[in-house]
């Protein structure tokens, strides 16, 4: 099982610009990313029972856990198997938890309580879970923006380097698109990719 950590916003702001002069105005591109840390643990919480069980019997046995009927992702049948003689039909119900790293050991000792309980009533329920692996949360995700200001001004100092370097002088702003997108850079983080192309126009000496 993966430890818990600290959650890390690492944010690379280093705008990379080009761009292009032509006779009547100068057209320049810049971008930047930033990399986000997974702040969530992944559980996966399957709960064995027999065929009669109802989905109920199973919710009702998992309070406290924080898991409800939305967390549910698979029911199959298979056999429980006893002292490895033979076998009854069984279902295993499969719930997909989502946790706050930084609430991980306490989230892993709320299941080991949970499954010892589960053992003692001796009800035909078994309870198991394992650490999936880790992803960054959509609150996390949604609240990283592109910072429109920063990527113009960066536009702006490479234009009018361009335009220094042309011999012309830089105008206003005749143009301005972008895009951005967001993907996994590595199994543990999520990237976030800001760009814009900005037209200046430009008036000779």
């Amino acid at each position: 099982m993966r430890k818990s950590g600290l959650v890390l916003v690492l944010v690379s702001f280093c705008p990379l610009a080009f761009g292009q002069l032509d006779s009547n105005s100068i057209t320049v591109s810049a971008s930047n990313n930033a990399s986000l840390q997974p702040d969530q643990a992944i559980f996966s919480v399957s709960v064995q029972s027999g065929m009669s069980t109802g989905f109920d019997d199973v919710l009702s046995a998992l309070q406290g856990s924080g898991i409800t009927a939305a967390n549910l992702s698979n029911v199959s049948g298979g056999f429980q198997q006893y002292l490895n003689v033979g076998g009854m039909p069984s279902l295993t119900w499969t719930f997909r938890l989502l946790v706050p790293l930084t609430n991980t050991k306490t989230s892993i000792a709320s299941l080991n309580t949970l499954q010892q309980n589960i053992a003692k009533l001796n009800n035909g329920l078994m309870l198991s879970f394992i650490i999936e692996g880790t992803q960054v949360s959509q609150q996390l995700a949604q609240s990283q923006t592109c910072s429109l200001s920063a990527l113009v001004t960066a536009a702006t100092t490479q234009a009018q380097s361009l335009a220094a370097a042309g011999g012309v002088t830089l105008g206003s702003i005749t143009a301005l698109s972008g895009s951005s997108s967001t993907g996994v850079s590595d199994p543990y983080a999520t990237s976030l990719s800001c760009a814009i192309t900005v037209k200046f126009s430009v008036t000779r000496y």
